[in-house]
């Protein structure tokens, strides 16, 4: 070829391989285009029984997942995205993230969850956003090769121990105000990468080694480099003087070394598999650049041990960059052009992957309970709403049916755990709905709240029972009878209420004669609680109450069961004692006194369910003491359950729902909450229960609440606890899970129409927050309904305390009542008009204790 031909030929290839590399580090600044990015932040749970796990099985989970990511591959290399896989340590610990483009996030992330299937992953800000470096010194560099990519590094199969155990080590040893981030690049490329590789090991078979190159872009140069110059050569070069080596005896292939034969193993091993560009950048953050480098160190140290001496290794690119681009570089994820090698996915999954049981690092984000897939059936329309599914990231609100939920709720979990806030805001639904609910809280705080939220249309609804509000307490009879034939039941279910808060002194004397007091009392309209002590005490006002006696049976007990008791003074304290320490102290307190010692009740518990109201119970333990609280809040559910039964005269159409939430049930679970739990679905009151941990409860209570209960939700609770609700959870979750759950985050099973569903994990609702300040406006609006003077309340109670009874009395009066000589105003007879709030706010007709005319 002549001269002129050729020298103009050789420049421009040079000039087409400079323009090339120029044109790509010009436009891009040496690097490739950036996409709009997601953020992905990655946890996986600790395996806790560390014997039983395969070591290998984290590594082998990534290289799978990066061979479905493999499948992103494009046809067009320009419009090729990468991804950054990353760790970084920093004072909220060691996480891991993934970073890539918006448009396959969903299919990254998809592909993440299937190799880890019960990982957690956020969509979170970049982390690097939030980080102050006022003050701080920034040092980063890149992790080369030291030979040729086609050399394989160490993988995870040449290891006794989880190599990421090494690297989150190193990323450990930060102090408080220092971080060191690690971030791998990676983009897939076609399977032509391992030409090179398989020339190398051709190359050596037959003796003929020659130097490869480094990077992609200088052996893609070196490439049309030599095909150029053959090109030229065979212009050049007529055909016909074109020689041709002579045939001769084939050359025998060199003898190769043990080491050869396994450094060509290695090689051929690494170019079965599916291939990745990668960049690796470390990147730290001190207060000096002593510092720094030395986190720097640590950490491309780490690196070594996937070194092998007649391999390939990990080195540092030269000295650390503090500059601006370095850290842009690293901020906005790009993909560098010059320093780029290849790695095969067995080498990817080596590098990066998440951390199984074996890594005992200090610090690292675990997620600390597992999620499970919710129900395909689970309610989101036409339910009171309350929970947010949380399994893989897709989030949908849900709730329970009104049908569902007269199978009862019952919730469990510490202090702080997210139980009220679940409540008030199925409570504040419930109001906005119009529908009947009730709240019983021992704190008083969750009222407090709920008052703020009455809807404007159901301030008239509100029932506030607060025994604190001496000035105005309302009336509440406990032995008003509502239906003489079911005089039994209520005595039944007081004495239930009371036997909780005497602890060891009761036994079954005292239960036979605190039975036979309420069921004389309840024999007299009229009476109340007031007279259990003075029953056993009065000799004149027992004489004058057993007068009115119809009952042939009780009637024989005071006249002669209870007379041979009085003759044995020790018997008789045994038995009597018990009664006036405890119910004598509990009535003994002005506030309670002044509650339940009225003969008619201004709450009607009855009116209350039947027609829908809002009542709300403030028993603050703080305001009333703890005994009077837990007692008072036993006989009213013990007087709701009553009530509930009396439904059973009511068609069952018409009976109307009445949610009742009660707030540390355990104060007030008396034996009456186990025929609750199995009865009171027929008459439509649901039960909505919580408290904190299971030894709270008697054993057949708490047998009671998982025989009967449809629903059941476990916040995060005790070891103790999570043994038992385990059962109840299991095989989806076990006690592990249980105790490790996050705040406001719950393991439940719900019914949906009807069938309790598989366990799974949810998220409670945020906080309603658009309130009403209805208040002030309710809590004035009941005190002036169903509260009364206590001035009155005072002295009609100081009355009956000191007039005198006896059995002249009795006589004398149903006497006049017989001659028709007794009004409405006089007399002492048991009426049949009784007290009741005048508009107002007078009483009329008042009856206290089976007496008239105090």
């Amino acid at each position: 070829m002549p001269l002129n031909i050729l020298l103009p030929s050789i420049i421009v290839l040079f000039a087409t391989i400079f323009a090339y590399r120029s044109l790509r580090r010009k436009s891009l600044g040496g690097y490739t285009e950036t996409f709009e990015n997601v953020f992905l932040e990655i946890k996986v749970p600790k395996e806790l029984d560390v014997e039983h796990i395969d070591l290998q099985t984290a590594p082998i989970a990534s290289e799978h997942m990066f061979a479905s990511l493999h499948g992103l591959l494009k046809v067009t290399p320009k419009e090729q995205e990468h991804f950054s896989f990353e760790i970084i340590s920093s004072p909220k610990g060691i996480k891991f993230y993934a970073v890539v483009p918006k448009s396959i996030h969903s299919y990254v992330e998809s592909q993440i969850y299937a190799q880890y299937p019960r990982a957690v992953i956020f969509e979170v800000p970049d982390y690097i956003e939030s980080v102050d470096r006022t003050g701080k010194v920034v040092l980063g560099t890149d992790v080369r090769l030291s030979k040729d990519y086609y050399f394989p590094i160490k993988t995870f199969k040449d290891f006794e121990v989880d190599p990421i155990s090494a690297i989150t080590s190193a990323l450990s040893e930060v102090k408080e105000d220092e971080q060191v981030w690690l971030q791998l690049l990676v983009r897939p490329i076609p399977d032509v990468w391992q030409e090179e590789g398989y020339k190398y090991v051709t190359d050596v078979r037959e003796g003929t080694i020659k130097r490869a190159g480094g990077s992609l872009v200088s052996t893609l140069g070196k490439e049309l480099s030599e095909l150029f110059f053959n090109v030229i050569k065979r212009i050049s070069t007529p055909p016909e003087v074109t020689a041709f080596p002579a045939r001769t005896a084939a050359a025998l292939p060199p003898r190769l070394s043990p080491g050869q034969e396994l450094e060509i193993k290695a090689i051929e091993n690494k170019l079965t598999k599916m291939g990745f560009e990668c960049v690796i950048r470390v990147l730290a953050i001190a207060d000096s650049t002593e510092v720094a480098k030395l986190r720097l160190r640590s950490v491309i140290a780490s690196l070594k041990q996937f070194s092998t001496a007649n391999l390939n290794s990990f080195i540092a690119s030269g000295d650390y960059d503090d500059s601006r681009e370095f850290f842009d570089a690293y901020r906005l994820r790009k993909f560098s052009e010059d320093g780029s090698y290849i790695f095969n996915t067995e080498e990817l999954g080596s590098i990066y992957h998440l951390p199984a049981a074996g890594v005992e690092t200090p610090l690292i984000s675990w997620s600390y309970a597992k999620r499970s897939e919710p129900p395909l059936n689970i309610p989101t329309e036409g339910s009171t709403l309350f929970g947010i599914t949380t399994y893989r990231n897709k989030e949908v609100k849900f709730g329970i049916k009104d049908e569902d939920r007269r199978r009862h709720v019952y919730a469990i979990g510490k202090t702080g755990s997210g139980k009220s806030q679940l409540f008030r805001n199925m409570i504040i639904q419930d109001m906005r709905n119009g529908k009947g609910v009730g709240v019983l809280d021992p704190h008083g705080t969750l009222i407090d709240e709920l008052l703020e939220a009455i809807p404007d249309d159901r301030v008239k609804d509100v029932v506030y029972f607060d025994p604190s509000d001496s000035e105005r307490p309302p009336a509440l009879n406990m032995l008003e009878v509502l239906d003489p034939d079911q005089k039994n039941l209520m005595a039944s279910g007081i004495v239930s209420a009371i036997k909780q808060h005497f602890g060891f002194s009761w036994g079954p004397r005292l239960e036979y004669l605190l039975n036979i007091c309420i069921l004389t009392l309840l024999e007299v309209e009229g009476t109340t609680l007031l007279g259990l002590t003075r029953l056993l005490m009065d000799d004149n006002y027992r004489k004058f109450i057993t007068y009115y006696v119809k009952d042939p049976v009780i009637k024989d007990f005071w006249e002669k069961e209870f007379k041979e008791m009085k003759g044995n003074q020790k018997l008789l304290t045994e038995a009597v004692a018990p009664i006036q320490n405890k119910i004598g102290r509990f009535l003994s307190s002005s506030t309670i006194r002044n509650i339940l010692g009225r003969a008619k009740s201004t709450v009607r518990i009855d009116e209350i369910m039947n027609t829908g109201k809002i009542f709300l119970i403030n028993l603050s333990i703080g305001k009333i003491g703890e005994d009077n609280a837990n007692l008072l809040g036993s006989l009213l559910v013990s007087r709701m359950q009553f009530v509930a039964l009396q439904r059973a005269r009511i068609p069952e159409a018409e009976r109307r729902d009445f949610y009742l939430f009660v707030d540390e049930f355990q104060n007030f679970a008396s034996g009456g909450f186990e025929s609750i739990l199995s009865e009171a679905r027929k008459y439509r009151l649901s039960l909505h229960l919580t408290h904190q941990y299971t030894l709270q409860l008697p054993e057949e209570i708490l047998n009671a609440v998982f025989g009967n209960v449809g629903t059941i939700i476990s916040f995060a609770v005790g070891a103790p606890d999570a043994e038992i609700l385990a059962k109840e959870f299991a095989p989806v979750f076990d006690e592990n899970d249980l105790i490790s759950l996050e705040r406001q985050h719950m393991y439940l099973k719900l019914m949906i129409e009807g069938q309790t569903s598989k366990p799974f994990s949810a998220l409670s609702m945020p906080r309603i927050t658009d309130l009403t300040n209805n208040g002030a406006k309710a809590k004035e609006l009941s005190r002036e309904t169903y509260g009364q003077d206590r001035q009155y309340v005072e002295e009609r109670i100081r009355q009956w305390v000191e007039r005198k009874f006896d059995l002249g009395m009795a006589i004398a009066e149903e006497n006049r009542v017989k001659e028709g000589s007794v009004t409405g105003d006089q007399g002492s007879l048991p009426l049949k008009r009784q007290e009741g709030p005048s508009f107002d706010g007078k009483i009329e007709g008042e009856v206290v204790l089976g007496s008239r005319g105090e």
